[in-house]
């Protein structure tokens, strides 16, 4: 590839909280006939700016000859950013190292093995063999307990929030739920934390109370950093307090009517 380095971004590939991969695989149909073909699918972020990242999908192609003398591997860059080679290639080292990768291809195979026809059990008997044989040794996997400040939001699309609930009230105040999902970086890992909120809104004088409610363990350290951070975070963001503005506008309550329509207005001086 020939680009600019000043277009290159960083690509992280995204693990759970446990810095577990998840990959999703298929045979390809229409492969050429002396291989059998498997589409590998795992997630991706690429920083899009600082502190925050979008998700891009990794696709390798995998071919494994029919005769259990060889295998290839592509990379498909449809649709990804310009990203740093050497990058790319820790991530696919990765991901070749990983149990998810020898165990996703394996359930392909053993499928292909308990097929109708013989000379495909055969030859699926065959690719699995070698694949076993020349799959690493190693495993990959960071432990848990590595800690780290580089925190980015994640997109989910084109937006930061998702699951927004509709806006209720009661005689404690007004309450709305929503999930956001962030990330923390170790060099080409993105460890992944998708947090569900609560936000509550009450009348605190002459002006508006509120708090967060997160579903966090705060002794785990990277929980600690979000619950000090998601607060801040999105009552800064005016994208996330219109949304929960028009939710609160389509709340009815005649209980509560008077109440709800002063936290409207004094949610809405505060944006």
């Amino acid at each position: 590839m020939q680009n600019n380095q000043d277009s290159l971004t960083t690509l992280y590939l995204a693990t759970d909280e446990q810095m577990q991969l998840q990959l999703t695989s298929y045979r390809m149909q229409d492969f050429n006939a002396e291989e059998f073909g498997f589409l590998v699918r795992a997630n991706c972020y690429y920083e899009i700016q600082e502190n925050y990242a979008k998700n891009v999908p990794l696709q390798l192609i995998l071919g494994l000859s029919k005769n259990g003398l060889g295998m290839s591997l592509a990379i498909d860059l449809n649709n990804m950013p310009t990203i740093f080679p050497n990058q790319m290639k820790k991530i696919v080292e990765h991901i070749q190292k990983s149990p998810a990768f020898l165990q996703t291809i394996s359930s392909n195979l053993n499928a292909l093995i308990t097929a109708e026809d013989p000379e495909t059990t055969i030859h699926a008997a065959q690719a699995k063999q070698f694949f076993l044989s020349q799959a690493p040794q190693g495993i990959t996997s960071f432990s848990t307990n590595r800690q780290t400040n580089a925190l980015f939001w994640l997109y989910n699309g084109d937006k930061l929030i998702s699951n927004v609930s509709p806006f209720t009230i009661d005689h404690l105040g007004g309450h709305i739920s929503f999930t956001v999902k962030a990330g923390f970086s170790h060099e080409f890992i993105m460890q992944c934390y998708e947090i569900e909120c609560m936000m509550h809104m009450f009348n605190e004088d002459d002006k508006l109370g509120y708090y967060f409610e997160l579903y966090l363990d705060q002794e785990n350290f990277h929980h600690e950093q979000l619950y000090n951070t998601i607060p801040d975070q999105f009552m800064e963001n005016k994208d996330f307090l219109n949304r929960i503005l028009l939710q609160m506008k389509k709340c009815t309550n005649e209980k509560y009517d008077e109440y709800l329509q002063d936290l409207i207005e004094k949610f809405t001086a505060s944006i």
